[in-house]
Order: structure tokens, then C-alpha cells, then sequence
């Protein structure tokens, strides 16, 4: 939630400066853009379902071994 609020306010900053600096307004803009979408990257990590750690005894990565319970 932290680096959301923070990527809004960059975004705010940006389109906000570029308004002062006309010279520099391109740049600024694409850099709102880029705090924009990393904005709407932490909403959809955010209302993403968590995923489920694997359980011990799940196939490993390629190789398709599967690991044992641990005893004890």
C-alpha cells in the first residue's frame, strides 16, 4: 500500500512540474506515465488471489522429481 501512495504522488509531481517547466514537459509527462502504470501494477498485485506455497510433497521446478514428507 506504501508504494502505491508513493507512485500516485510521483505520478501527481510529474504532471504537476510539467505545467512549471514547458521545455521539460515531454520528459515529465512519460515519467507520470511510468509511475502511472507501475501505480496500476501494485492494484492488480494488490487485488491479485495469493497464490498457495507448494506442499512438500509437489513435483520440484522441471525436473519432475518429487520430493519426500519430511519425517519427524
Amino acid at each position: 500500500m506504501k508504494d502505491l501512495v508513493r507512485y500516485r504522488a510521483m505520478e501527481s509531481l510529474c504532471r504537476q512540474s510539467a505545467v512549471f517547466h514547458p521545455l521539460e514537459s515531454w520528459r515529465l509527462l512519460a515519467e507520470a506515465e511510468m509511475w502511472h502504470h507501475k501505480a496500476e501494477e501494485a492494484l492488480e498485485r494488490k487485488d491479485a488471489p495469493p497464490t498457495a506455497p507448494l506442499s512438500r510433497t509437489e513435483p520440484l521446478g522441471k525436473t519432475g522429481m518429487v520430493s519426500r514428507p519430511l519425517e519427524g
